[in-house]
């Protein structure tokens, strides 16, 4: 990356940073409401929605029109009253704000299924409380608990299985799209079996993401699976280059199912057979680039 690009990514992040915190300001000012009148949570929602969408829109006009960074729109029918659960692939932080556009300019708002240790950060602290984003513990290990440690990991902790219930009963009265990474962090070639049958992908975990249907059933939700295709060879370090628009456009794309349709199949054939199909794409798409032209 030359000099300048690098001023180009400093100053979007810097940018990005501002309009984080000038939308906290409302939510500061609107959120002892929601704490002391029980009564105005729902209107509470509808405006922290709104600061949301307002948000979302500084930061894509920004990334768009001044860091010159590109991500397809795919036509993706959803309300802004509707409730949905988003699961996708995840390579990068630039995830989030491509997630966050495609999903939430006209649809619902995202909600993540985030750390406990990051509602200690001020600023995200004040964002995940207002929204009510689901905290999730981290599983602990000590050294004589190593050989059982992946598969732990694999299987979220029954505690956390209930809030994600908790913090998904909530949906009815303020509609959201909940996110979930079911690979569980980024992908890195470093971190993938060798001898895993996925080669672009790490494997699924089930367990939050049939809870997540599971507390939404009710609902009758649609499950929106999204592909986020990055340009090949992955340009490094990839956020970076995002915000100075150097990783090239990036493509979307989105299946949308209805729970009761995955229902039939079960939750883990339905989302295995997706990422196996996910993987596919990704493949063919790391295959067409590496064709001369």
């Amino acid at each position: 990356m030359t000099v300048g690009q690098h001023a180009k990514a400093t100053v979007a992040l810097v940018a990005i940073a501002l309009n984080l915190l000038v939308w906290c300001v409302p939510l500061l000012l609107l959120f002892p409401l929601k704490l002391l009148v029980p009564p105005m949570r729902p209107w509470f929602a509808r405006r922290a929605a709104d600061v949301y969408r307002a948000a979302v829109t500084v930061d894509d006009w920004w990334l768009g029109a001044v860091a010159g960074a590109s991500w397809q729109q795919p036509a993706l029918d959803l309300n802004a009253d509707e409730t949905c659960v988003v699961i996708s692939n995840h390579v990068s932080w630039a995830d989030i704000f491509v997630l966050q556009s495609v999903v939430s300019r006209r649809g619902p708002i995202l909600k993540f299924l985030c750390k406990r240790e990051l509602a200690w950060i001020p600023v995200l602290g004040l964002i995940f409380l207002a929204f009510d984003f689901p905290m999730l513990a981290r599983a602990r290990s000590s050294a004589r608990e190593l050989p059982a440690r992946t598969q732990r990991s694999r299987a979220p902790r029954r505690g956390d299985i209930e809030r994600i219930r908790e913090a998904c009963a909530g949906l009815a009265d303020a509609p959201a799209a909940m996110l979930a990474f079911v690979e569980g962090t980024r992908f890195r070639e470093a971190k993938r079996d060798p001898g895993a049958a996925l080669e672009r992908l790490l494997p699924p975990r089930v367990g939050g993401f049939a809870a997540i249907l599971a507390a939404l059933e009710p609902l009758r939700v649609t499950v929106v699976d999204v592909a986020l295709v990055y340009p090949e060879p992955r340009p490094a370090p990839l956020f970076w280059r995002f915000l100075a628009g150097d990783a090239g456009p990036v493509d979307v794309v989105v299946q949308a199912t209805p729970a009761g349709v995955i229902a039939k199949e079960g939750a883990k054939p339905w989302l295995e057979r997706r990422w196996v199909e996910k993987d596919a794409l990704l493949r063919s798409a790391a295959t067409a680039a590496e064709q001369p032209r």
